[in-house]
């Protein structure tokens, strides 16, 4: 057999599903091969859009994606997504062809150093130029990306190497056993802070995902109250009687008012890099006259915003247990649910996407796995957007690339939750990456992307305005209806411009057998709750 069937009989074997990608000359061996391996090939519009849902379907599944494209120009296509899974810790595999070696260095179509362009954005970035190579580079690159913290690595692989035989046997794939700190006992002196802490609150980020039972009962169990920084947002349930919201960036009026304004002296870390996103621009507020306990399987971000009394790197589905069994049970303290965000007097013309992220659960089936893109809009979706017990929420503001989210849909949505997949983006963020939604349609994914047209870069409009008291008139577009520009591709659409209008989406969405697009018309005249990302640009140190 060839090196490319080798190849990706011994990925399969490591338990890998899809192939997220698009073809070209220098991985074509790579790609013959698929006829001949069990591995599912999702072809999309741009490698940048493949990268993305590699990114996606490896950080929501935990398995490992492959991401297949051309070395240079598809590697480079590539690069924001990897950069994705890269700051997200999912664990990608990236091949990228590469020109045969006796091009090397002769002005090849599309030769370029692949290998040091990503390897700043991978756990490992190698070409390989000897056939003896081939397979060990591939276990240890494997190995890499599956040990935690997981991430993306990538091989560059001659086409030449991948066209000759294979001799020999298929190496065994072995699992990675991952080292973690099962039987590590936590260290006392966390027990004894927890214990004699009057009040407590609990920060849940995007690491504490699949704990959400174990964290309620915890809560419950100390009667802390608890805070979800905006990746967080979802891993408790909205309705939960100690979730105060999001905090951070967005923060709800009650999440920020508990941070700032209880003698709290006591804060329990969850799950978070502690990010500029998570603490409000990393404010003092958060920490004020508290003691913190941060815990993260990942060293490298434990201690590193602010000083911790203890920090204990661990995994949670250890941690938990452990606290739960050792830290005094609180009885009932009679806590009553604060009111997450006042009622505000509508001030803007035209839709309101405050009320419209309020009313969206109703309209929207509980196990929906809501996806928020990058822009102003998302501030709203932070706030007022309540996920249920039976719902799920994705989103990378620590890498924040416009368009993520409506190119990464479809490795969600293969990622197999059981949930329907809503996407919600700017019209900005459709321009980059929207063609994705073809994508969508070409394989008839019933994921819905609710798409904010405000003819205008919002964030970068108010950013200027706010900043330097003027903007650049180009800041605003000339309107074009995107629900127009889909239909004639045959994907369901429809336009809404007001409130009373959302009662249509029930009936747009009945038996979808592929993608369906919501245009919400707004003026962009409505506040957004973006203070913390315009402080923090103006802010120096």
């Amino acid at each position: 057999m060839r090196f490319a069937n080798a190849i990706l009989e011994y990925i399969k074997s490591a338990n890998v599903d899809y192939l997220f990608g698009i073809p070209a000359g220098t991985i074509s061996p790579l790609v013959d091969a698929l006829n001949d391996v069990d591995i599912k090939p999702i072809v999309f519009k741009n490698e940048g859009g493949a990268a993305y849902s590699a990114a996606r379907y490896a950080s929501v599944s935990g398995k490992m994606a492959l991401l297949l494209g051309a070395g240079g120009v598809g590697a480079n296509n590539m690069l924001n997504g990897i950069a994705d899974a890269y700051r997200t810790k999912a664990p990608v595999l990236v091949i990228t062809g590469y020109v045969h070696r006796w091009q090397i260095g002769k002005g090849a179509i599309q030769e370029l150093n692949t290998e040091d362009i990503l390897k700043p954005v991978t756990k490992y970035s190698k070409t390989i130029l000897k056939e003896e190579d081939v397979m060990k580079e591939l276990a240890y690159a494997i190995k890499l990306a599956n040990t935690v913290p997981k991430g993306p690595v990538h091989l560059s692989i001659p086409i030449d190497i991948q066209l000759n035989q294979f001799e020999g046997e298929i190496p065994v794939y072995e699992s990675v056993i991952t080292l973690e700190k099962e039987y590590t006992p936590i260290p006392k002196e966390a027990y004894e802070i927890i214990d004699n802490a009057k009040r407590g609150l609990i920060l849940v980020g995007k690491g504490a995902r699949g704990f959400s039972k174990s964290i309620m009962e915890l809560s419950m169990h100390l009667q802390w109250s608890i805070v979800t920084t905006p990746e967080g947002k979802g891993v408790i349930p909205a309705e939960f009687v100690f979730n105060l919201g999001n905090y951070g960036f967005a923060s709800t009026e009650a999440a920020n008012a508990y941070v700032t304004n209880t003698n709290t002296d006591c804060l329990l870390v969850m799950g978070s890099s502690l990010g500029e996103n998570a603490t409000s621009n990393f404010s003092k507020a958060l920490i004020k006259g508290k003691k913190v306990i941060h815990i993260d399987f990942d060293a490298k971000e434990l201690g590193k915003v602010y000083t911790t009394d203890v920090t204990i790197c661990m995994d949670l589905k250890y941690a938990l247990p452990q606290l739960l069994k050792n830290t005094k049970a609180v009885g009932d303290i009679g806590f009553i649910k604060p009111v997450i965000n006042q009622p505000i007097l509508k001030t803007n013309t035209g839709l309101s996407l405050k009320e419209f992220m309020e009313k969206l659960p109703e309209y929207m089936p509980k196990e929906t796995y809501y996806m928020a893109d990058m822009g102003e809009f998302m501030n709203f979706v932070f706030k007022y957007l309540h996920i249920p017990a039976e719902g799920d929420f994705e989103t990378n503001l620590n890498y924040a690339a416009m368009g993520c989210a409506i190119g990464g849909a479809v490795g969600v949505h293969v990622a197999n939750t059981g949930k329907k997949i809503a996407v919600i983006a700017g019209d900005g963020d459709f321009f980059m990456n929207g063609m994705e939604i073809l994508t969508a349609k070409e394989f008839h994914y019933p994921i819905i992307y609710f798409i904010v047209n405000n003819a205008m870069l919002g964030f970068v409009d108010h950013g200027h305005q706010f900043l330097f008291n003027r903007v650049v008139s180009e800041f605003k577009q000339e309107r074009i209806s995107i629900a127009n520009m889909l239909a004639p591709c045959g994907i369901r659409t429809m336009e809404i411009n007001d409130i009373k209008q959302m009662s249509g989406i029930t009936e747009l969405l009945k038996d979808l057998d592929g993608p369906a697009v919501i245009e919400l018309i707004t003026d962009g005249s409505e506040a957004s709750p973006n203070g913390d990302r315009l402080k923090a640009l103006s802010k120096q140190d």
